[in-house]
């Protein structure tokens, strides 16, 4: 498989999320029930979701993410709890309520990555990204978005397709070098 990174600047514009502390074995529970809580929201008030929903993931450590054994893997979905915001775009502003938050998520520079298959395999997909980012020279934020284009009880395992955003950091770096897309064989 060949992957693509490139650095993009996007703007998420108007969300609504709600903010979790989950292991992996939950979030696919934890996911339907917050879509369906932010999407009802967003209709109630008269606006419309456009884009794709996400999960943006905070306090990443990427070297053990990216390192981590099938093993280390395996007991971290029972063990580990991901900081995490499930989330959608909103066609307009609103207000929070309750454990519905509203922000405003303005234009940032981010590496972009394609992964194509089940969310258990994205690791791979997130250990090239991480390795072109350096050999570009760029430090990534401990967060990351991940928005999903398809739903996975809709489409075949392979099908789904997952557009990774990682907030860059060292924005500094970029403006002293041209930074070109990459390909890797993975």
């Amino acid at each position: 498989m060949e992957e693509k990174f490139s650095v993009i600047d996007k703007s998420l514009g108007h969300v609504i999320q709600i903010e979790e502390f989950v292991p992996v074995w939950k979030m696919p529970m934890t996911f339907t029930k917050d879509f369906k809580k932010i999407a009802d929201y967003i209709e109630s008030n008269d606006a419309k979701v456009i884009e794709m929903p996400y999960g943006y993931y905070k306090d990443m450590d990427w070297e053990l993410e990216v390192n981590r054994s099938k093993l280390s893997m395996f007991l971290s979905m029972f063990t580990k709890k991901w900081h995490l915001f499930v989330g959608m775009i909103s066609s307009q502003a609103l207000p929070g309520s309750g454990e519905l938050t509203a922000q405003n998520k303005g234009m940032q520079k981010f590496v972009k990555a394609v992964h194509n298959g089940p969310y258990q395999t994205s690791n791979k997909t997130y250990r090239a990204l991480l390795d072109w980012s350096r050999s570009q020279g760029l430090s990534l934020k401990n967060e990351a978005y991940e928005l999903y284009a398809n739903d996975p009880r809709k489409v075949k395992k392979d099908e789904i397709e997952t557009i990774i955003l990682v907030p860059l950091d060292n924005l500094s770096a970029l403006s002293q070098k041209c930074i070109k897309p990459a390909s890797l064989k993975m």
